[in-house]
């Protein structure tokens, strides 16, 4: 089945590395994607007008529609906006988190473990809330670290607001937020987030990297996390 694929702005300038290393384990997963022609920005989170912004997203979704009503959107505000704006639920719409299946990536060939490594994963605002946006399996991103033998901390601060919609507006509100993230977690922060990816590292002196790295590692496509 051809899924139709929705890059957004993020994942074709900042975030290219996340676009690329999802592609390629996606179709390594046997899912057949289509890139949205001639898509619009869906309006993130910098739009004022929430009609307006899901006026934007429901554009992508009438260019989605001759390609395919499976949608797939990587970066988080996209994947809401777009399904916000499907007020007559006839897409169905994924974040690739909820579509990253350990088995399946055990089948893809192991060539790594992640042992002896600590990890803090970091799902930030979007991806486990409100219930009706959020990603199904809200515990992926641990399951595929300690599933290849890493560990976890952070738990209790997983969900906070990076203050990521901040960076451009009020910078010390994000070092104050990332600031508070860091100070209650430890080891590599792992993100599915552009905008969670560039707060961290803006103002956390520890590695931030996304979990595409980290299965890609894995794989033995990565020499690094």
């Amino acid at each position: 089945m051809v899924y139709s694929y929705y890059p957004g702005c993020s994942l074709t300038g900042s975030a290219k590395r996340l676009d690329v290393a999802t592609r390629k384990i996606l179709t390594g997963l046997g899912y057949t994607l289509k890139e949205i022609p001639e898509w619009n920005c869906c309006g993130a989170v910098e739009y004022g007008n929430k009609e307006e912004l899901l006026k934007l997203s429901g554009e992508n979704l009438k260019k989605a529609e001759g390609l395919s009503k499976h949608v797939i959107a990587p970066c988080p505000a996209c994947y809401r906006n777009l399904k916000e704006s499907d007020h007559q639920g006839i897409f169905h719409i994924y974040n690739p988190l909820d579509l990253f299946d350990i088995s399946k990536i055990k089948d893809m060939g192991i060539k790594r473990d992640l042992k002896n490594m600590l990890f803090t994963p970091y799902y930030g605002c979007v991806l486990l809330r409100p219930k009706e946006t959020a990603i199904k399996n809200k515990n992926i991103m641990e399951e595929i670290i300690t599933g290849f033998g890493g560990e976890i901390d952070g738990e209790k601060i997983r969900d906070r607001c990076c203050g990521g919609n901040l960076f451009f507006s009020n910078k010390e509100m994000t070092e104050k937020c990332v600031g508070l993230i860091a100070s209650r977690s430890k080891g590599i922060f792992v993100v599915y987030c552009p905008l969670c990816h560039m707060a961290l590292n803006t103002f956390s002196e520890r590695k931030v990297v996304y979990i595409t790295d980290i299965i890609l590692y894995i794989l033995g496509e990565r020499k690094t996390i």
